[in-house]
């Protein structure tokens, strides 16, 4: 027989359950039958991001990296990060690089279970360019982008380029910009070249140029990237005595563009030479000119394009008494593929 104290605490605490129940909002759990409080659980956020960048010499370069996290309702954590970097020399060629990340994630509950969910975001991105210019390399210029996220708050952007122009004309230029949103990928790089050359003694000239240039991207899910490439070289030089001449001229211009789950690149090539010189001792004038091209474009997907073209020419010309000679020759490669 239980004694009135024991049958006062089982009162007590069966009461105190029943006021704990009341004060807990509860459902039916639908496997258990059991009933199950609804109450929200603890919610937890956590955001960070870090940016990088460099310049110096012919170079430039910036990295940004993004994340987000956020667990139970009302959670929400963000960040965002950037970076840029510029460098440049004395004859004014150029090198530019920026990049910027962001990230946004927000928890929540579950309908059907009230169990916390969880919401992640990163984002990364880097891009560079640089140039290069000396006496025996003139010309060629580069630029690259990676960007990548994942999360449906996750975006990021960059663009590069890079810019050079030597001593005796030549010219070259790259630049890629891009981004990406959601779940996705960009990638781009762009090259350019640019070189030529000129050389007489008394009684002869010779002239060559080189233009080449190069592009791609890659992109999936969210992603998009465009990329361009364009060099120049000319040159022209008559020999000391004035009887024998050569010229030369390259030119190029690719493109590129790529969205969601596609590629694209292009590419193209131009050499140009001639030669003239003359014989005092025989009297014979001889010239000769050389020009061959090729360009190149693919793409695989909807909404990708590229394109390719690029122009040569030269040209020579000798005389000496009566005798005479000229030669000229050029190329003009021209392609072009897209997808709607």
């Amino acid at each position: 027989m239980h004694s009135p104290q024991f049958r006062l605490s089982l009162v007590l605490s069966t009461s105190a359950f029943a006021l704990i129940l009341a004060a807990a909002p509860v459902v039916p759990d639908a496997h258990s039958g059991w009933l199950k409080s609804t109450a929200a659980l603890a919610a937890s956020a956590s955001a960070q991001s870090d940016s990088h960048s460099t310049a110096g010499g012919s170079a430039a370069g910036t990295s940004s990296h993004s994340e987000a996290h956020g667990t139970g309702a009302g959670a929400t954590g963000s960040a965002s990060g950037g970076a840029s970097a510029h460098a440049e020399d004395a004859d004014g060629n150029t090198a530019d690089s920026s990049v910027s990340t962001g990230a946004t994630a927000a928890g929540g509950t579950d309908a059907t279970t009230g169990d916390d969910t969880t919401d992640d975001a990163t984002a990364d991105g880097s891009t560079s360019a640089s140039f290069v210019h000396a006496p025996d390399t003139p010309g060629s210029a580069e630029a690259a982008a990676n960007l990548a996220t994942v999360g449906a708050g996750a975006s990021a952007s960059g663009s590069a380029s890079a810019d050079v122009t030597t001593d005796d004309g030549s010219t070259a230029h790259a630049d890629v910009a891009g981004s990406s949103t959601a779940t996705g990928a960009a990638t781009g790089h762009a090259f350019a070249a640019g070189t030529t050359d000129a050389a007489a003694d008394v009684s002869s000239a010779t002239s060559s140029s080189a233009a080449e240039a190069d592009v791609e991207t890659t992109t999936t899910g969210g992603g998009s990237m465009s990329g361009a490439g364009s060099a120049t070289a000319a040159g022209s030089i008559t020999s000391t005595d004035g009887t024998a001449s050569a010229s030369s001229s390259a030119s190029v211009g690719v493109g590129a563009t790529s969205v969601g789950d596609g590629s694209a690149s292009a590419s193209a090539n131009i050499d140009a030479d001639s030669n003239a010189s003359t014989d005092a001792t025989t009297g014979v004038a001889t010239t000769n000119s050389f020009a061959e091209g090729n360009a190149e474009a693919d793409n695989d997907g909807s909404g990708t394009s590229a394109n390719a073209s690029g122009t040569g020419n030269a040209a020579a010309e000798a005389g000496i008494g009566a005798n005479t000679a000229s030669s000229s020759s050029s190329v003009n490669p021209a392609v072009t593929v897209s997808t709607p």
